[in-house]
């Protein structure tokens, strides 16, 4: 019994290995609404508008009324692989290129609002790729992502808010098995007119895993009021993905598993 190993037993070992159903080999052909991740401000009037494609466009618009201050609104729009039903979720070893270009507004610019790209993790946290409208940060950080500055106020290229900026990551997984010893690569791009700035900046992940793990991919809104009256909104005018999928030796994983349940039948 010691050496025995169950069909069950070696299924439930490559259901570890396997990629998630939701993401192995399948295309981003939707967008899914998300409103109110933070909902500080729950009395404001939301408009959120997609279109179910891609590439799409996302329009994010919160006025918060009257109230003046505590906290922050959040509102996402995910990557979908079912039309926009649901969220997509993706693993490590799924590479990726996701643009979106949108324009970033408000009536007053602090306190802080901020728009932009943003990888969702929910065991490593999240890696943004933003603006925001107060220092006029062009920025990447988080989840162990590659951290860079692009532009801010305090170095005379920041974002004006009102102005169309593009935004472009590309994540690119080892080759073997990811970890802190074999990370992955991140590259961002930024094309801002406004600023002349056309920059590219590419580095490896610093996180255990060495890249992003279970993900979400999304572009967003946030941010909260500092007197009555005042709102965000975030025009989305392209938004784009391409998924690379698994490695093939992943696939072959998959398609043993298919085998041994084709065996298991017969038995």
């Amino acid at each position: 019994m010691g050496k025995h190993i169950s069909k069950f037993g070696c299924l439930a070992g490559l259901a570890l290995l396997l990629p998630a159903a939701s993401s192995w080999g399948q295309t981003v052909n939707g967008l899914f609404k998300n409103p109110r991740v933070f909902n500080d401000i729950p009395g404001s009037t939301l408009t959120m508008n997609t279109s179910n494609s891609n590439p799409g466009s996302g329009l994010i618009h919160d006025a918060w009324g009257a109230a003046t201050g505590g906290g922050v609104n959040r509102h996402d729009i995910d990557l979908s692989i079912n039309g926009g039903a649901s969220p997509a979720q993706f693993s490590i070893g799924n590479g990726y290129t996701f643009t979106t270009t949108f324009i970033l507004s408000d009536n007053a610019n602090a306190p802080r609002r901020e728009a932009g790209i943003r990888i969702n993790s929910p065991s490593q946290g999240d890696a943004l790729f933003i603006v925001n409208s107060d220092a006029g940060e062009i920025v990447a950080f988080g989840a162990g992502a590659p951290f860079h500055l692009f532009g801010s106020n305090g170095g005379g290229n920041g974002y004006v808010p009102g102005t169309p900026i593009t935004l472009t990551e590309t994540y690119t997984p080892p080759v073997g098995t990811p970890s802190s010893a074999n990370p992955g690569s991140m590259t961002y791009s930024v094309d801002y007119p406004t600023r002349a700035m056309n920059l590219t900046f590419t580095d490896t992940y610093s996180n255990l895993e060495g890249g992003p793990q279970g993900y979400f991919m999304a572009v967003y809104g946030q941010g909260g009021p500092g007197a009555a009256n005042q709102f965000i909104d975030v025009n989305f005018s392209n938004i784009a993905a391409t998924v690379v999928p698994e490695p093939a030796s992943l696939g072959m994983l998959g398609l043993a598993g298919a085998g041994l349940l084709r065996r298991r039948k017969r038995d």
